[in-house]
């Protein structure tokens, strides 16, 4: 009944139920260990987002300063450009009419 070239059968269940529990142990940890990362790949992700959302506001908000900038230029640029063409009617008449304009 005991042969001693074989292990008991208790053993061999020990055995079994052994490795099964190492085997469950090792899914639970990993599962722990995968949605920690995934939790924090979330994480960085949501990060990421809300810096993009700032840039993109950043770079809107200076791209209308500089807009309104352009047409500040533009408007002081033909104020000046008038200006400068009734400086030079002015400066014409007077000389028609024989006055001395020094440059």
């Amino acid at each position: 009944m005991d042969d001693p070239t074989t292990a008991p059968w208790w053993a061999a269940g020990g055995a079994f139920a052994l490795w099964a529990a190492r085997e469950i142990w090792g899914v639970v940890a990993t599962r722990r260990k995968d949605r920690t990362e995934t939790d924090a790949n979330v994480d960085l992700l949501n990060g990421l987002v809300q810096r993009v959302k700032s840039l993109e506001e950043s770079q809107a908000a200076t791209t209308a300063q500089l807009t309104e900038e352009i047409k500040l230029r533009m408007t002081a640029q033909e104020k000046a450009h008038r200006l400068r063409l009734r400086v030079m009617s002015l400066e014409s008449a007077m000389r028609q009419v024989g006055a001395v304009i020094p440059p």
